[in-house]
């Protein structure tokens, strides 16, 4: 059954509170009066035509300032439903507060996108290639930079403390990488690659992705030092572009700390 205008209006207003409460209760505190908006809005639900939403006025009295945060997240959580709302990681509260300050190791390691066609796939690998400590990620081809928002959202302020530099050829990018003495590892799901989990060599590194349906072109998997696949045990033979990232980086990660 499909929602009223009405009922979507409200629910709308209602997921916005919550949203607003829970992102305002860092000191695990409710505001008295935002709290009580709320539940107004939602006693108000008890007259709707629809049972399910009808349904949620009884949250209402389950409401009170001593709750904890964990329990208001799981009372709003029918709301989002009823709204097939898809939260993204940077609408989610986050307790601790990063590490702003903190002086960061720089690996050297750099990603280069190809070709990547999904926003949040580039938002996914800065904030992977961040919190690795990588040097820098190289966007070549029509690779969406990070001052698009959807890139922005997704990266959640990554892409303020990671090295960026668009580079519109990827076999340029790759030939000033291998002068610069980069090992060129692509992560590919070809018949001649190695196992991920084999050694890698302990010299910098670049991992190369490429277009998430498509993957790399023949003539560039020529030039590379070595392709890497993921070993999978289901069905499908690849994972999406940025957990592919993140699974290769924390690998490469463990063994540059175990050998170095």
């Amino acid at each position: 059954m499909a929602l009223t205008a009405q009922d979507k209006k409200s629910l709308e207003e209602i997921h916005q509170l919550f949203l607003k409460l829970e992102r305002s209760s860092r000191d695990f505190s409710f505001n008295d009066g935002e709290l009580e908006k709320l539940k107004a809005k939602l006693d108000l639900l008890a007259t709707s035509s629809d049972e399910s939403v009808a349904r949620l006025a009884q949250v209402s009295r389950h409401l009170t300032p001593q709750m904890t945060l964990k329990h208001f997240v799981s009372f709003g959580i029918p709301v989002e439903r009823l709204l097939h709302k898809n939260l993204q990681d940077d609408e989610f509260l986050i307790i601790e507060n990063d590490k702003e300050n903190a002086p960061l190791e720089k690996l050297p390691l750099v990603f280069v996108l190809d070709n990547i066609r999904s926003a949040f796939n580039v938002g996914s690998i800065f904030r992977t290639a961040e919190c690795l400590g990588a040097e820098k990620i190289y966007l070549c081809g029509y690779t969406p930079l990070p001052t698009q928002w959807k890139v922005e959202k997704t990266a959640m302020g990554t892409q303020e403390y990671l090295e960026w530099q668009e580079v519109p050829k990827l076999l340029e990018c790759l030939e000033e990488l291998k002068d610069e003495g980069y090992r060129i590892i692509a992560l590919e799901t070809a018949a001649s690659a190695r196992d991920l989990y084999e050694s890698f060599e302990a010299e910098p590194t670049a991992f190369v992705l490429g277009n998430e349906r498509f993957g790399l072109d023949p003539e560039i998997l020529k030039i590379i030092d070595e392709v890497r696949i993921i070993p999978l045990a289901g069905r499908k033979n690849s994972l999406n572009v940025g957990v592919t990232a993140a699974v290769a980086g924390f690998e490469w990660m463990r063994q540059w700390r175990t050998n170095k």
